[in-house]
């Protein structure tokens, strides 16, 4: 008698139709927070440029009163203290030209 052949099955397994996505763990951020630091640069330069031009012409009267009344004004507090001023606003300055970027 002849035998039969058997066929053989494949298993199959069919994927679900709907996948439900997980909420991510951490969000990408990036874009807004970057966004925002623009936005804040942007602002306190315009602030800053004005009180950079007030230090400049403040700068400039106490060097001509210091230069027609022939008084050493370095060795005034106050003017050092102008002089520091200056050089932290140009770090300040520097630091907001480099978030625009």
């Amino acid at each position: 008698m002849p035998r039969k052949s058997k066929k053989k099955r494949e298993i199959s397994v069919r994927a679900p139709d709907y996948i439900p996505k997980r909420a991510p763990i951490f969000k990408d951020t990036t874009g807004t927070e970057a966004l925002d630091v623009f936005k804040l640069a942007e602002i306190t330069s315009r602030v800053l440029s004005f009180v950079m031009f007030a230090v400049g012409i403040f700068t400039a009267v106490i060097s001509a009163y210091s230069i027609l009344t022939s008084i050493n004004m370095f060795l005034n507090p106050l003017f050092v203290g102008v002089l520091g001023l200056i050089g932290a606003l140009n770090i300040l300055c520097g630091l907001l030209l480099l978030a625009k970027k």
